[in-house]
């Protein structure tokens, strides 16, 4: 088990001899069941499998991937998360919390394994996989507004949200049928980075003529097939209801005013974020497509930013002007003139919200004309309605306790009839903190809610460590520094504990040193600090005002080198032209990020370089990444030491030799990092 979560992996095989038993070996310890389905293999793939003593084996002599795939979830039993993972030793199994730990979590109903996002091998991936899984991703796109990037096999899912999805495809057709009919039930979707490898044999899909075009053309026409469903649903309108989320975008000193005395405008800005992720994710519950639609009726930000934010599968609407009680009247008359048969409406403010609450007030309308969520304040938190009903909005004096009283007052004047749900107490005031914590399950508030970890990997850095640590520590309260040593022999983890830092010994690699501080850490956010560079006055402030933004995924600091020399300024222009372009800052320039989204991409590739860039990469797939034109102050030291021109050639042929798929240890070697 994970996470108190039974855990079963599937895998289809077909002539996977030479490869199973070491995919089933890779398999984590905690996977309570491993089912190779087998697909009607002539060579001893079963035998094999059994021979692990881990596996166990069904047979389905009906040949077809998606055949496999459903003998296989028959197989699994009472599991509450279900893994799929290919036979050929092309993923890495051992790297399945990725996952299973997002859906364990409850932050996604179906996790997909990105190879675009990871890092895939020189030749893992032939021309028309690459060609088949664009053009999928597009159409998707296209269609629904899904922004996939892959249709990966390493996949896990929930059991409940498997069975809603009623996969039925036998053949080529299994993996874009589930990540379709996924968007058309509104499921919690995650792509998180995979890295690929070349697979053990030749495939039977991709590695053919017939199957690279039998796959391509069943890929399309399930894409096609769904379409035309999604465009039928949408047409046939007797059923159809709508949830309407009332939200703000998260601004700094726009977001919950009424808070910012206690928690300051970051932190009220964050609560705002949090709660509205929280609402979106028990609202997208209930969305069994095509009876129930969720639209997003916003203020501040852009559209594009906000969708960045909360995802597809949702419809972005600008509240109109005017006070609250027209701006609620249009979106719920808009529902209604769309063809809606009901249209419920509700806020973001709400810590007490379950799914139960917003199935009752849908319930409410088969049998009433209106529905009420009576607030603790004396407002209401709910409204919805099943026919026109203007006069419900005018004549109340909105931000009172008397507003659920007078439109109560409304609804037996328009003589319509009246259902309410439970009553809730709402999130207005810092006295409201401890109660909505506790109903939310949300860290709200405290010193854990907004602290910085600054993680400092080190290794012979006694010298250093002083100058780098002066700005750190003059922050005050709201840090924690860990150095994460490599095995340092000039007493730098001594010097580190002699400041009151805590120190961890790790074996020696950047990336590896990072992740095991990023493990230790308890802070909301984490900086990556270089030894030998110096951070801004003010950073921490920087750094939590940058990620209450919630379409910026990762943020970093201009870069300043410490020698007086022309290349060097040149080196810093580039640079900044790089970052401001492309969104690409390296270590050097103090990374700093959520610690949900670090964990979410499962952190630096221990790859032994270009491990910087590889995360800034994979974090740009979950929104955007800010460089800030705030400088920090890195040592020139390695262009010194090796020189200029050499020093910039060999960090060039680093960015090259990576994105052609160059082996880390070899490029490692050659551009001076072994």
């Amino acid at each position: 088990m994970r996470h108190a979560k039974r855990i079963a992996v599937v895998i289809p095989a077909f002539n996977e001899e030479r490869s199973i038993t070491k995919v089933v070996e890779q398999i984590p310890l905690w996977v309570d069941k491993i089912i190779v389905a087998d697909n009607g293999s002539s060579d001893n793939t079963a035998q094999a499998a059994l021979a692990t003593g881990r596996a166990e084996v069904v047979t389905r002599s009906e040949r077809g991937y998606g055949a496999a795939c459903l003998a296989g979830i028959e197989a699994a039993g009472d599991a509450d998360i279900v893994v799929f993972l290919d036979a050929d030793l092309s993923d890495y199994p051992s790297r399945m919390a990725l996952l299973v730990d997002p859906v364990a979590g409850g932050s996604a109903e179906l996790c997909l394994g990105s190879r675009r996002l990871g890092l895939a091998r020189r030749g893992a991936l032939t021309l028309q996989q690459k060609f088949g899984n664009s053009l999928a991703c597009t159409l998707m796109k296209l269609f629904w507004g899904a922004t996939f990037t892959d249709l990966g096999p390493f996949r896990a899912i929930s059991a409940e949200a498997l069975r809603k999805l009623k996969m039925c495809d036998r053949n080529y057709g299994w993996t874009i049928e589930m990540q379709v009919k996924a968007i058309r039930q509104g499921l919690r979707t995650l792509e998180v980075p995979v890295d690929y490898r070349r697979r053990i044999g030749i495939s039977k899909v991709s590695g053919t003529v017939r199957g690279a075009i039998g796959a391509g053309g069943k890929i399309i026409y399930v894409i096609l097939r769904e379409a035309a469903r999604t465009l039928a649903a949408r047409l046939s309108v007797r059923e159809k209801k709508r949830l309407i989320v009332f939200s703000r975008f998260p601004t700094p000193g726009r977001a919950k005013t009424r808070l910012i005395g206690k928690l300051g405008e970051a932190g009220a800005c964050r609560v705002q974020r949090l709660l509205t992720v929280r609402t979106l994710a028990l609202a997208r519950r209930l969305v069994e497509f095509p009876t129930l639609e969720l639209e997003v009726c916003f203020e501040g930000g852009s559209r594009a930013a906000i969708k960045r934010w909360l995802g597809a599968g949702v419809s972005y609407v600008r509240q109109p002007r005017g006070g609250l009680g027209a701006r609620m009247h249009s979106a719920l008359e808009r529902a209604l003139a769309d063809g809606a048969r009901s249209a419920v409406l509700i806020g973001t403010d709400l810590p007490e919200l379950s799914e139960e609450v917003l199935r009752s007030a849908f319930a409410r309308l088969e049998d009433n004309d209106v529905v009420l969520g009576p607030a603790g304040d004396g407002g209401y938190y709910l409204v919805g309605l099943r026919r026109s009903a203007p006069s419900l909005f005018t004549g109340v004096q909105w931000s009172t306790p008397r507003v659920f009283e007078q439109t109560v007052a409304r609804v037996g004047e328009a003589g319509l009839s009246l259902g309410l749900t439970a009553k809730l107490a709402d999130l207005d005031d810092p006295d409201d903190l401890p109660h909505a914590e506790t109903a939310s399950g949300l860290l709200l508030d405290g010193p854990g809610s907004r602290l910085i970890s600054v993680v400092m990997p080190t290794l012979n850095e006694r010298n250093n460590l002083p100058g780098t640590l002066a700005p750190v520590l003059a922050a005050g309260d709201g840090l924690e520094v860990i150095v994460a040593d490599g095995g340092s022999e000039d007493g730098t983890a001594e010097l580190a504990r002699d400041l009151g830092l805590r120190v961890l010994n790790c074996p020696r690699g950047r990336a590896v040193q990072m992740n095991a501080g990023a493990a230790a850490a308890a802070g909301e956010y984490l900086l990556f600090l270089h030894a030998d560079t110096l951070l801004p006055p003010g950073f921490d402030t920087l750094v939590r005002r940058t990620l209450e933004h919630p379409d910026i995924s990762a943020g970093a600091f201009r870069l300043d080198l410490d020698a007086d020399h022309a290349g060097l300024r040149m080196i810093e222009r580039t640079t900044w032209f790089r970052c401001r372009v492309m969104g690409l800052p390296f270590g050097d320039q103090a990374l700093f990020v959520r610690t949900g989204d670090f964990k979410l991409i499962g952190g630096f590739p221990e790859i032994g370089i270009m491990e910087d860039y590889e995360l800034v990469r994979r974090l740009g797939s979950l929104g955007r990444v800010e460089v800030l034109d705030v400088p920090v102050l890195s040592s020139a030291r390695r262009w010194l030491a090796r020189g200029f021109w050499r020093t910039t050639l060999e960090n060039q042929l680093a960015v090259l030799g990576h994105e052609l798929g160059v082996q880390p240890a070899r490029l490692a070697r050659r551009c001076g990092r072994g």
